[in-house]
């Protein structure tokens, strides 16, 4: 393991000049495992990356692993694949010269003598989540429409729609529940952090995706590589509501799938894209040059308001929280064709996954493109007659710790 810390870089340059040949030997070889090597093979991936994920995960696996990379990299016909490999068994480590005659290759022995108390650190370089298990995961969706006193959360079935397809092609098992009060959304969380009875899942509502449409849960899901929850309803600063008004804090959302309560996620991306209000005011835009103009009228909108380790990770470790505004402010949801944020979130999601983009990449496009949309939102007297409209901006707002890339692998068009 020492040899390979040590040379990384080195070999980081030397291997990306064909990382798809080392990967298929060293799969042969059993150094890695095919789920191994399904999840660095990526496509559009560029080859020093995954040269890099490689590396890290050999290195990850421990010294007995570590030596048969080393041993395997030594080989004849590896080396006259990647000649420069004798610059690092040769102790030569200037740029390569085809006018250079190395010396005959003496293997290098493959010990490490690290000391074992010292506190093992991360290094430079962060590695993939594991992303191969079919289904990918659960994506569960919570779908507030009707509520007691809040309004009519009118064009949500859309944005469940198209969130239920495109986590369907990014091979997730689509699940959904609808209009639960503040008391019923914790607990079917924690059901699906338990994933005990399916009778647990069926007091709950529970309806899966199949062929287009939501369907009785017929059998009892299992947690995969991934755990993806989305959230549709109005909400406070404090987090979203029930259907009967209250809040549920956002913590009370993220808590039963902390390493504790869910250990069968731990170390696995568990995300949360919360479509909700954060307050009550209405974020306005500055003026900036070239500004992207996108159509809305005030008729359209309406608000969202109302295994044994050898090291230990923290909680919370492991998650992404994305909603749609930042805190204070009123999130928009199109009556008609669903809200700015789910809907760019799931046409970023089927764009920058089927190209290979990791997640804050797609975080990110999102962020840029609901920036730019623009609207406008009836302003009413006290009696409720509306005496104009106001002009509405909205900012996505994430955070996160996940510690891992995670790129979702999917398909490429939607197989109706």
């Amino acid at each position: 393991m020492q040899m390979l810390r040590e040379k990384k870089t080195l070999l980081t340059e030397i291997l990306s000049a064909e990382s798809s040949y080392i990967l298929q030997h060293v799969q042969q070889e059993e150094i890695v495992t095919n789920r191994d090597y399904n999840n660095l093979n990526i496509p559009n991936q560029s080859d020093e990356k995954t040269v890099i994920n490689l590396l890290d995960k050999v290195m990850n696996k421990g010294d007995t692993k570590c030596c048969e990379l080393v041993n395997l990299l030594q080989k004849p016909h590896i080396i006259k694949n990647y000649p420069r490999l004798e610059e690092i068994f040769n102790n030569h480590t200037e740029p390569s010269d085809h006018t250079f005659n190395p010396a005959p290759t003496i293997p290098i022995p493959c010990t490490d003598n690290s000391d074992l108390e010292t506190v093992v650190t991360g290094g430079d370089e962060v590695s993939l989540y594991e992303m191969t298990s079919v289904p990918r995961g659960l994506c569960l969706i919570i779908n507030n429409e009707i509520f007691d006193k809040l309004r009519e959360r009118t064009g949500s079935n859309k944005d469940v729609e198209d969130l239920a397809n495109i986590f369907s092609r990014m091979k997730f098992r689509v699940v959904m529940c609808k209009d639960k009060t503040a008391v019923e959304i914790p607990i079917v969380l924690k059901v699906f952090s338990e994933l005990k009875q399916l009778s647990d899942l069926q007091q709950c509502g529970v309806k899966e995706w199949v062929s287009g449409q939501f369907t009785d849960l017929k059998d009892l899901p299992k947690h995969g590589d991934a755990f993806v929850c989305c959230i549709l309803s109005h909400g406070e600063k404090e987090g979203v509501c029930g259907t009967d008004g209250t809040v549920v804090p956002t913590i009370d959302i993220l808590s039963p799938f902390n390493g504790t309560n869910c250990s069968i996620l731990v170390e696995k991306p568990k995300l949360f894209f919360i479509q909700a209000c954060r307050g009550k005011d209405v974020q306005g835009g500055v003026p900036v040059n070239k500004k992207p103009k996108v159509e809305g009228t005030d008729r359209e909108l309406d608000t969202d308001n109302g295994q044994v380790q050898d090291y230990t990770l923290p909680l919370y470790s492991d998650y992404l929280v994305f909603m749609a505004n930042v805190e204070q402010y009123v999130s928009i949801r199109n009556v008609y064709t669903g809200s700015w944020f789910i809907q760019s979130l799931c046409g970023q999601l089927g764009k920058g996954c089927t190209g290979g983009k990791d997640i804050h990449a797609i975080i990110t496009l999102v962020n840029a493109e609901v920036s730019k949309m623009d609207g406008k939102l009836p302003v009413k007297d006290k009696d409720g007659k509306r005496i104009g409209y106001e002009k509405v901006k909205q900012s996505p707002d994430s955070r996160n710790t996940l510690t891992k890339t995670l790129i979702f692998p999917a398909e490429a068009t939607h197989s109706s």
